[in-house]
Order: C-alpha cells, then structure tokens, then sequence
C-alpha cells in the first residue's frame, strides 16, 4: 500500500474512517434509493439498478464503492419495497451497508408523496495486515477487531410528479463508533452526526425534441461544510442525454445517458478535481446500468427521475 497514503489515512482520519462512509454518487438522480428509503417503487414497476465509481485515480488504493439496489410498487401501489446493498472501500477499510427500504405511498395533488424507513446492518472490515507497520505490537493494530457487523437505519420523504421532485432523507443514521477500552464498535444516536440530504429537480421541454432537466443535491452534515452538487442535462428524444454538474469542492462533473431501450438504461460520468490535488489525479469514474421490468402492467415510458 502507498505509504504517503496509509500515513494520511491514520493520521487525517484516525478511528473516523471506520464511521459512516457516504460516498459521491454524480447518478443519485437515477438511484435515489441509495440515499433515500421513501424512492422505494418510484419507477412505478420493478426496477434492479447497479452502479459501480472509482474516485482520485491516480492514488494507490483510492476510494472505491459498488452498489445494487432493487424495488418495486406493491399494494396497489401504494407501498413500495426495495433492497439496497452498498460496498464502500478505502485503502485497508471497506465497509457493506445491507439495507431494506418501505415506502407508504399516496396520491397528492398531481404527484406521489411516499415516505420511508430503512433498516438493515452495517458490516465493517479492517485489514490491518495489509499495513506495513513499524512496531507489529502497536495496540492501535491489536486492540481494533478485523470485522463488526452492527445494526443500521435510514429514514426519507419523497414527492415526485410527471415535472419535478424533491426529496429529503437521513440515510445511515446511526453513529457506530470504537469503544477505547475495549476496542469493540459500540452503537451512539448522536443527531450531531447525522447526515442530511435534500434533493430537487424539474424537466421542462425546450422543444419538441429538446428535454433540460436541472437538478440539486444539498448534503449537511454538522461541523462540516455544506455541499451541493448542481447538474444540468440536455435530453435529445428521450435516447441520448449529455450533462454537466459542479460540486462546491472544485470539482466539475461531466454526464453522459443512453437509453438502450425502452426499459435498459446506461450512465456514465467523469470528475475533474480543480484543486491542488488535481494535478496528482486522473479523476473519478462512475458507471450506472438500470433496468426497468414491466411485468403484468406497461408503464407510461422511461422515468428520470
């Protein structure tokens, strides 16, 4: 492992890293699920979607995340179900967040309000002995255990219409910190560490052909500062879509969508860092395939949002 790295790592984020990872995503407008348990069944049929980002290439075990999720409408519709299973990793930690999402969905005014819960475990996995360390007696090596697996929770609203949406959600809540005396995680309901996202987004048609659809992603999160992701992009027939996005960190977002078929959809992106640190990276790496099933209904057409 990169040295330079492991001792920013240690050093940076001592015991923090083994927290809550909740990774960039620049296609969090077509897995919302990842972020917010009350998307669960807004693609109006069963949807699977995967994604998988390699971020900072360039660097000696960047940080890496993979994602599947699934959901679908039942009741009538008016609930919906959904599994979400995340794995973060960074350098010698990783951590898999297996989630699953219930929606209550209803119909108000033009749209669908839906508000969710999930609930699920978060496993964490220390390598330690991928470190090269200097004193194999270390009691910060000996003392952290390899694996933990502890309970989770997320909790979200999300209303969504032909034309807009907005959503807000508290993904992964619970605090799962090291008790020093043990040297076990312990669980910690701290609101202080709680993450906060709100989203948004409207299309409108520019023509008959012409689709723009603006959208925003706010993340808060106490102590830190506030992030915001802008993205734009151009729809042409509802087959091709290219896009752009700026988060507030320096950095610019490149998009790309082709709609392969009526229910397969691929996504791609590109990050490029304008800071100091962009000099040493190749940027990051997202790729999203989504697939809608339209099983004994035929849905209106392709959803993007």
């Amino acid at each position: 492992m990169n040295r330079f790295i492991t001792i920013v790592f240690l050093l940076v984020f001592p015991m923090r890293i083994l927290g809550q990872m909740l990774p960039l995503s620049d296609h969090y407008l077509y897995n919302s699920l990842s972020i917010n348990p009350a998307f669960a069944g807004c693609h109006e049929a069963l949807s699977a979607t995967i994604s998988y980002r390699a971020q900072w290439l360039g660097f000696t075990d960047s940080p890496k995340s993979r994602t599947l999720s699934i959901h679908s409408p039942v009741y009538n519709d008016r609930m919906g179900l959904g599994v979400f299973i995340e794995n973060n990793s960074i350098g010698i930690f990783s951590q898999t967040n297996f989630m699953a999402n219930y929606a209550y969905r209803r119909e108000m005014h033009n749209g669908i309000l839906a508000m969710g819960l999930g609930f699920g475990l978060t496993a964490y996995n220390s390598n330690w002995d991928n470190l090269l360390a200097a004193d194999p007696d270390d009691e910060l090596l000996i003392n952290n255990p390899l694996t933990s697996l502890l309970p989770n929770f997320s909790a979200g609203v999300y209303y969504y219409t032909k034309t807009y949406y907005f959503g807000f959600s508290m993904p992964l809540f619970i605090s799962h910190e090291i008790n020093p005396d043990t040297g076990k995680y312990r669980m910690k309901n701290d609101f202080s560490r709680y993450n906060y996202f709100l989203t948004g987004g409207y299309e409108m048609k520019l023509g008959n052909q012409i689709t723009f659809l603006p959208s925003v992603l706010v993340k808060y999160h106490s102590g830190n500062p506030v992030q915001v992701d802008y993205n734009g992009q151009f729809g042409l027939k509802d087959k091709i879509w290219v896009g752009f996005g700026y988060r507030n960190r320096d950095m610019l977002v490149g998009l790309l969508q082709v709609q392969l078929n009526y229910q397969l959809r691929l996504a791609y992106s590109h990050n490029y860092h304008r800071g100091n640190i962009g000099k040493y990276l190749n940027g990051s790496h997202e790729v999203l395939l989504s697939y809608v099933f339209s099983y004994e209904r035929k849905v209106a057409g392709p959803r993007h949002f």
